[in-house]
């Protein structure tokens, strides 16, 4: 009686431990699958603000070249001669003594 009594719990230990070692697997399969889909979602996430970063760039870059033209443009118009061509052209003033020409354009 008593061996049999140990070959039930013994079937009854393995019984319990394959059931412990599914209950584990089952969350650990559970829990790598909830890593996957954070991962994913991150990467989607990263992708998104890597391109929004290359456009900021891209921004920036041309923002620089039209500081650089205008910061040209503002040391050039500490030259005279250079602002009297500037209104000559844009306002049609001329000099004393001068006749402007008036050039229209043939079609």
């Amino acid at each position: 009686m008593q061996a049999q009594a140990t070959v039930s719990t013994k079937r009854s230990s393995r019984v319990g431990s394959k059931r412990r070692l599914r209950f584990l697997f089952i969350g650990v399969l559970c829990f790598m699958s909830w890593a996957s889909v954070n991962i994913w979602d991150q990467f989607a996430k990263l992708h998104e603000k890597q391109s929004v970063v290359a456009n900021m760039e891209q921004q920036l870059v041309e923002s620089k070249k039209v500081n650089a033209d205008l910061t040209k443009e503002v040391a050039r118009l500490h030259n005279d001669e250079y602002v009297s061509q500037i209104i000559r052209r844009d306002y049609h003033y001329s000099k004393s003594g001068e006749t402007p020409l008036s050039g229209s354009k043939s079609q």
